[in-house]
């Protein structure tokens, strides 16, 4: 949203307890509601000046109304990095006409300013301070409480009923499920049929928008842009290719630089012209999708096949897993694509890191940056991200069964930031697990069943409304949170 829009959030979430003592859905559906607008109002790109003249009126205005609050509830809100609205292919049509006027190499020169130690340094310190039991007063902590309703962790994460089975890669394989960026109804999956799956849940009945087909083999990964409009695909057949997903044309087929499978890919966060791939003879590489070249100096060599990548929030650490159970961090540098190998994590010597997912935060108690990973040693594990380098730092573990499939696992994009903390993931056993990262014992909150083979991936739409997974036998099922 921007830094005032952030700020005006957090003022409103910090009065929402004074408001309708006696209806409390209403200060829930309020915040929501705040929220939503204040989205819709960062987009018009007003002028700062005015925005803040509008956060002072504001608070003041709040003030006369409810009283001043203590200086305990004071806060600073985080600037996040302010993406463009224009789209991805909008950029890719600009950098295929005029590719002189973006660089030398047709990057786009955006550079994050957000440091990860200092972020790190600043989490721990508030996290030291905190009296025990207590939690830190962050504006991210009340807004999100406010609009949980303060539920309690176990009542947000109730899914039980199935919302509707996709079944169009039957008897193959669905390595991974995803929702499309801020979307509630728009998802993909990929099949080791070689095609990928657009879907959409509304209107009803869900349907299958497209289907992308040209892979000759496989389809190991894929991943959306930003804005939707793409998705960047690898297979076993040694190529990637980049998807237009309205019209479901393949606009680029870029091949294997190694000339190898394509085993993973993920967008750059900040850029999504770059997007990194990893390949089965051990290497990544980041590849420019407008020109389907690989960037000077964006290649490293891993110890094993690279089968999971991740990047940091701020695009600046990417991590990569091989299946001989390292983790490697690399160092990535914004203005070139250049990436720089900067520590090594042997998790388990020859056990495949099948998913790796990062988050800057975990829940309302202040905590590190975090790592999540699964690596075939029957465990889900939470790493700490201790410096600015990508060091890790075990956590916690929760057991599943993991000996020999790829599976995946998330973070949860909202209820994080609510009592407690939760992480899902799937597993051999046929089920979905929601594990609480705060408790010690009996972590976990929920276990979904219905799965006839393997779960291999997980993914949230953008309210939590809807929970998407699907399993070594081509099966897709969308589970529905329980309405309370």
């Amino acid at each position: 949203m921007g830094l005032p829009a952030e700020q005006v959030l957090a003022v409103d979430a910090r009065y929402n307890a004074y408001r309708t003592p006696a209806h409390p859905q209403f200060r829930t559906q309020y915040i929501r509601r705040r929220s939503q607008l204040l989205r819709e109002n960062a987009k018009a790109g007003y002028e700062p000046q005015l925005r803040r003249q509008y956060l002072k009126l504001r608070s003041q205005l709040l003030a006369q109304r409810y009283g001043p609050l203590s200086e305990q509830s004071s806060f600073r809100a985080h600037s996040n990095s302010i993406r463009s609205s224009r789209t991805t292919l909008d950029r890719m049509e600009d950098l295929e006409e005029e590719p002189r006027s973006q660089g030398p190499r047709g990057h786009r020169r955006s550079v994050s300013r957000g440091s990860y130690q200092l972020q790190a340094q600043m989490n721990r310190v508030a996290q030291e301070e905190r009296a025990p039991g207590s939690v830190v007063p962050t504006p991210l902590a009340e807004a999100s409480r406010a609009m949980a309703g303060d539920t309690t962790l176990s009542e947000n994460y109730a899914f039980a009923g199935m919302y509707h089975i996709f079944d169009q890669h039957v008897d193959q394989a669905v390595p991974k499920v995803q929702f499309a960026n801020d979307d509630k109804h728009l998802l993909a999956c990929c099949s080791l049929d070689g095609t990928i799956s657009v879907c959409q849940l509304v209107p009803t009945p869900p349907t299958v928008l497209q289907t992308l087909r040209g892979h000759k083999g496989p389809v190991s990964d894929f991943a959306w842009s930003l804005s939707n409009d793409i998705i960047v695909s690898t297979s076993l057949d040694g190529s990637m290719r980049i998807w237009n997903t309205h019209d479901g044309r393949s606009i680029r087929q870029i091949p294997d630089p190694d000339s190898a499978q394509m085993l993973c890919c993920t967008f750059q966060p900040i850029n999504n012209n770059l997007t990194v791939v990893g390949n089965s003879k051990h290497n990544i590489h980041v590849v420019n999708i407008s020109t389907g070249k690989k960037v000077k100096g964006g290649s490293s060599k891993l110890t094993g096949r690279v089968l999971s990548l991740s990047f940091d929030s701020a695009g600046r650490i990417l991590w990569a897993g091989d299946d001989r159970g390292s983790i490697f961090s690399f160092l990535f540098d914004m203005a070139t694509g250049k990436l720089t190998k900067a520590k090594r994590l042997v998790v388990s010597e020859g056990s495949a890191i099948t998913s790796i997912s990062a988050r800057s935060w975990i829940s309302r108690e202040a905590r590190d940056p975090s790592l999540l990973v699964n690596a075939c040693i029957n465990k889900l594990l939470l790493y700490r991200v201790v410096d600015n380098e990508g060091t890790l730092q075990l956590k916690r573990t929760f057991q599943i069964q993991q000996t020999s499939h790829a599976i995946g696992s998330i973070f949860c994009p909202l209820m994080s930031f609510r009592q407690g903390a939760c992480v899902v993931t799937g597993s051999e056993d046929m089920c979905v697990y929601f594990f609480d990262v705060e408790r010690a014992t009996k972590a976990i909150v929920n276990k979904l069943q219905g799965h006839s083979a393997a779960v291999l991936g997980v993914s949230f739409n953008c309210d939590e409304s809807l929970l998407a997974s699907s399993d070594a036998k081509g099966m897709v099922i969308i589970w529905r949170r329980e309405q309370k």
